[in-house]
């Protein structure tokens, strides 16, 4: 198959910038005469991932009841296999809830982020969402068999909470479900103050071993208290820089349905 993608590039005082559709790749001054690895990947990263969204946006199925394990299907062939399994399944659970391959290459997740997941998971837990989208996002029955996902977002105590501390509704509701449920996986998928306080509980009050799915969405402070989360020491799978989402916070906890027993 052949495909014809294209691509604007524009100079900048500090450089290079390369794009196309969603995918940008930027070169900064004094790469001209050289271009190390680091700059030739994210080149790469940026054209695989317009390639890729190219090849599945063609792809049909008429059969409804198909649609997501096709799609799952497409995205296992595209997805290089030189990565860590049995992450690889919970990375390609988030690309098909961003619907865009280029998520692939933002994710970022600790060492000890998979085991902590399954035994949590495995024992029975409290999954602590800081939204309703979140929670209403987690479905797979092997998830909740033992596991039960609770959003306290519009709880009274949280309101109360809010408005006497000065703080978010968000922050709130994780602060008190970190204090209420100790045996807790955290998911994050809308509010940075969300993160920013769940990961100032575990450090400061201390008696956690919870890992934390850490992705808020937009352009103030979630690329910032990201970073803060991938150097906590804490059990983590982010998603760098501006984006992520509900969508994908929840379809990396239901993706470990596969792993549970």
């Amino acid at each position: 198959m052949r495909m014809r993608v294209e691509y604007e590039i524009e100079f900048e005082d500090g450089g290079v910038r390369i794009s196309s559709g969603d995918s940008v790749a930027y070169i900064p001054s004094g790469s001209r005469t050289f271009m190390p690895d680091g700059i030739r990947r994210r080149i790469f990263d940026a054209v695989f991932a317009q390639i890729a969204n190219e090849i599945a946006t063609g792809i049909e199925e008429q059969d409804a009841g198909n649609i997501e394990q096709k799609s799952l299907s497409i995205i296992d062939s595209i997805i290089p296999r030189d990565m860590d399994n049995p992450m690889r399944h919970i990375v390609i659970r988030a690309v098909h809830a961003a619907g865009d391959f280029s998520i692939a290459q933002l994710i970022r997740y600790s060492a000890g982020f998979f085991p902590s997941m399954v035994q949590r998971l495995g024992e029975g837990c409290t999954v602590l969402c800081d939204s309703e989208m979140v929670r209403a996002g987690i479905y797979e029955p092997r998830v909740l068999e033992n596991n039960r996902a609770v959003c306290l977002l519009n709880d009274a105590e949280t309101r109360e909470m809010a408005q006497r501390e000065g703080i978010t509704r968000s922050a709130a509701g994780i602060r008190i479900g970190l204090r209420r449920y100790r045996d807790t996986v955290v998911v994050i998928g809308n509010a940075p103050t969300a993160l920013q306080e769940a990961m100032r509980i575990i450090k400061e009050e201390g008696g956690y071993d919870t890992p934390v799915i850490g992705i808020p969405v937009g352009f103030v402070n979630a690329s910032r208290v990201k970073q803060e989360l991938i150097s906590s020491g804490i059990d983590y799978i982010t998603v760098i820089g501006n984006r992520g989402g509900s969508p994908i916070a929840a379809s990396i906890v239901n993706s470990f349905g596969r792993f549970l027993r």
